[in-house]
């Protein structure tokens, strides 16, 4: 007979909330700091894609999933291809 323990330490949980916690510091930096290069309308792309983005957070969050750790480092990338394509595409320059 084997002993059982099991342990009600909600680790997804916690991993889900440093997560979320992450991806909203990332709407304040890079994201806000992007004013200094790219225009209004590609700050509000930004923030659309951000909004979209912690809408999804939310979701995966509430049902407890760890991959709502993997979000900051998607806001991240996106923030990354959207500010490189407007440098590229429209000239974007500090």
């Amino acid at each position: 007979m084997t002993a059982q323990t099991t342990t009600n330490w909600p680790v997804g949980r916690v991993l889900g909330l440093v997560g979320l916690v992450l991806y909203v510091i990332t709407g304040v930096f890079p994201y806000l700091a992007s004013g200094l290069v790219a225009p209004f309308w590609g700050i509000a792309v930004l923030y659309a894609g951000w909004l979209l983005g912690l809408w999804l957070t939310i979701r995966l969050f509430r049902g407890g999933s760890a991959w709502t750790l993997a979000m900051p480092i998607v806001a991240v990338a996106f923030w990354w291809l959207v500010v490189t394509l407007g440098e590229s595409l429209f000239g974007w320059t500090a």
